[in-house]
């Protein structure tokens, strides 16, 4: 990452770094805007942050939460990490990446690209199918690769395939042609998110007295910090 990181980088990474893959580390709450307009919440795994200090996780893109975020990328995280008694509030807007092998992936990719304030690599379309392939094969269980080749969530069950017939693990790679064929179709759903931080707040409950930092990305680029009472 670059010298001219925000702020409130080094307060993430103090905490963060090395505990990436620690599940009391890397699950926060992600909430969005459905059409109607009302709050949805869900638990999500952190994944990366990359060069341009983009949140990246990961989605399925027949999910609701995907659906939401092509409606209005609006979004807020609350990300508590137990073991260090902080909480980090992080809101800014969400854009979800999808396979980029159709032309419609790859005009939404490229739509994205254009809001997500990227410098560098991450600015390019290929660095982010390079993420998502990545990511499939480095930071996904076989179990939950195989959710990817499942019925479409939310289906009702008698719409669909009996669930003994569903697939339980796949691998990222596979030269049988059965499986392969569902890789396809898993890979083909599997999308990454990327996260752009419009401000983010740091509360630290382990302190006496506690503290709460917040800082705001202003129009020029700039952050903002403000020190306020937790």
């Amino acid at each position: 990452m670059s010298s001219s990181n925000p702020p409130w980088v080094s307060a993430w990474k103090k905490h963060l770094d090395g505990k990436e893959k620690d599940p009391q580390y890397n699950v926060y709450a992600l909430s969005t805007l459905s059409t109607e307009g009302l709050p949805k919440v869900r638990h999500v795994i952190h994944r990366d942050l990359t060069p341009s200090n983009i949140f990246v996780i990961t989605t399925d893109m027949r999910m609701q939460k995907s659906s939401h975020l092509s409606h209005n990328p609006a979004m807020e995280i609350a990300w508590w990490l137990d073991p260090a008694g902080v909480q980090f509030r992080i809101s800014g807007k969400a854009f979800p990446l999808p396979n980029q092998s159709t032309p419609e992936g790859s005009t939404r990719v490229e739509d994205a690209l254009r809001q997500l304030r990227t410098q560098g690599e991450d600015s390019d379309p290929s660095w982010w199918e390079k993420e998502r392939k990545r990511v499939w094969k480095e930071g996904m269980s076989g179990h939950l690769r195989a959710s990817f080749a499942r019925p479409p969530p939310g289906k009702p069950l008698d719409e669909v395939p009996e669930p003994d017939t569903w697939p339980t693990r796949l691998d990222a790679e596979s030269d049988d042609p059965d499986e392969k064929k569902q890789i396809e179709v898993a890979l083909k759903n599997f999308a990454l998110v990327a996260i752009q931080v419009d401000a983010f707040e740091y509360l630290e409950l382990a302190e006496t007295p506690n503290r709460r930092t917040q800082w705001t990305r202003q129009d020029d680029g700039s952050w903002e910090e403000r020190k306020v009472a937790p």
